[in-house]
Order: structure tokens, then sequence, then C-alpha cells
């Protein structure tokens, strides 16, 4: 089985929560990218603009090996969106679609929609499911799950070991000034990734709650199991309630949230065809939208294997 062979196979829009106004401050535009992940096009798009990447508008991050569509915002008057729109970057298409009267932030959309190929199937199945655990997929970890590791060195206050994960430039020992020179959002992603790692390790311990916190430094957690969970992970890594809290880089501090426990699937189809890759093999190419921070790879991998 293959998934993922080319970008190709696998494709996700999202799916917004706002209405597009004829005015506003914020220009709104559609930006289809391939081959490219959301913090990296932000900047590139912010240095072609001459602006900061901290004024550009985005929901989430998308994946880097797929199509993707989404939506940011650039704060601009009218005169100027055509010279977004006339960006040149390979793999990239954006297009202007309306105005806003306020900057698209992280988490600002209902959901994704999902089309997904897999190929080099043996034999077709039949696909049926009741709970599928909400888990946080394998990229939001990074490679070698570096971006735990820069995230635990953050709330440690090891400043200069998440430097040097970070392979950044540091003159005279200001650490700080160098994580803080660069986007919060940014940053947030590694803090994210840590509490990621703690919501899939106490996630796969426990069974039909509705929702599981999300630990940060103003956690209080109401069931006595995922309290102990969390406890006895936290105490092994040597991280306290209060170490979220980064007075150092206050814009990075966590408080904690709440995440369903199961997946929220709609609209879930699937289609098996011969696999023109793959002579003599099947592919399917699934249909299907989650919710909102939710991982299209958690659905796959419990699909197939």
């Amino acid at each position: 089985m293959k998934f993922k062979y080319i970008e190709e196979d696998f494709k996700v829009k999202e799916d917004p929560c706002f209405e597009l106004k004829s005015s506003g401050e914020f220009a709104c535009f559609k930006l289809i990218k391939k081959n490219w992940n959301t913090p990296s096009v932000i900047e590139t798009i912010a240095k072609k603009l001459r602006i900061s990447t901290k004024s550009i508008g985005y929901a989430g991050n998308k994946d880097k090996f797929a199509i993707t569509e989404q939506y940011i915002t650039i704060p601009l008057s009218e005169s100027e969106v055509e010279n977004v729109e006339n960006l040149n970057l390979n793999g990239v298409s954006i297009k202007f679609v309306g105005w806003l009267t306020e900057r698209i932030t992280l988490g600002f959309l209902k959901g994704n929609k999902f089309k997904i190929v897999v190929r080099q199937c043996d034999n077709e199945k039949t696909f049926s499911f009741d709970k599928v655990k909400n888990l946080y997929g394998p990229q939001r970890f990074g490679v070698g799950n570096q971006n735990v590791e820069v995230g635990r060195a953050l709330l440690k206050k090891n400043f200069e070991l998440a430097c040097k994960l970070l392979k950044l430039e540091v003159e005279d020992r200001n650490f700080v000034n160098i994580l803080a020179s660069l986007d919060a959002r940014v940053l947030r992603i590694y803090i994210s990734a840590y509490q990621s790692w703690l919501w899939n390790n106490v996630a796969n311990r426990i069974e039909n709650m509705d929702e599981l916190e999300v630990f940060g430094f103003l956690t209080d957690c109401k069931d006595d199991n995922v309290a102990k969970y969390y406890e006895e992970i936290l105490t092994k890594e040597g991280i306290k309630r209060e170490d979220f809290l980064i007075k150092q880089l206050k814009k990075i501090s966590m408080e904690g949230t709440k995440r369903k426990l199961y997946l929220d699937i709609n609209n879930f189809s699937y289609i098996w065809e011969s696999d023109e890759m793959f002579p003599g093999k099947n592919k399917c190419t699934l249909t299907f939208e989650l919710g909102k921070g939710s991982y299209a790879t958690v659905l796959i991998d419990y699909l197939f294997y």
C-alpha cells in the first residue's frame, strides 16, 4: 500500500467559517500550493511584498507533499491587490476572493475537505467505523520528533538548545532575542507539538469521553484518571503546569484548551479502481470532511493498517 505516492494523491481544501464582504481592511486570497508547507510560503510571500510575515493571516498549517487550498488575509488597499496576484511562485496560485473586516487567525475555519488516493492495494475492502480516536498525526511532530524536542526545550527554558535545534545563528548568546524575532505562530508550532505529544499519550489510555484537555498553564482536569495520566508523564518529563507560561516569550505561552476525543467524520465515500501506476494492483479514492485540527492521516492509518 502506498500513500501520498504523488502530490496529486492528497488534496485538501479549507471549509471557511467567514463570509466575504464588499469592502474591508483585509484583502482575502485563496492560496493553492503544491510542495510547500504553509509557514514557508507565507514567509516567501511576505519577503516578496516586503511586509512582515506577522501581517499575513491564515487559519492553519497545510501539508507540504500535497495540493492544498486555504485562505489568507493581508491588510492592503484595493490598488495593491494585483501585486499579490501577480507574485510568481513555482507551485503556488494566489487569487483575490474578497474582503474581510478581521484578520484570519489560527483555527478560523469550520474544518477541511479531503480527497485522497491510496495506491498499490492488493485487495478491495469494505470500510466501516464507529469511533476513531482524534489523534494528532505524525506530521505534527516533525521528522524524528524534532518539533516535540524544540517544544520541550522551550518549556524547560533551555533557549540555547532550542536555538541549536532550530539551527539559528546567535550572537553574544542572545538566545531569547533571536527566538523573539521569529513569527510567534511558528514558535507556537513547537509548543503545540509537545502538547500534542502529551495529548496522544493520554488519549490512547482513555475511552468514552467527548473531550480531553490539551494541557496548558490553566488546565484543570476534571477526570481523575486524566489528571493522573498527565501528572505521570509530566513528572517523568520534569515539566510543571507553570512551565507552559513562558515569561521570556509571552506570545508563545499556552493556557490549554480541549479537543474532541474522537474524529468528527462527515460525507465519507470511497471508490475502488484499477491502479494505473501499479498494474495488477488497486487504488482507493476517498473523500471526506474532518473538523478543524483533525488529521486525515489518522483516518487513513485506521482504515488501511
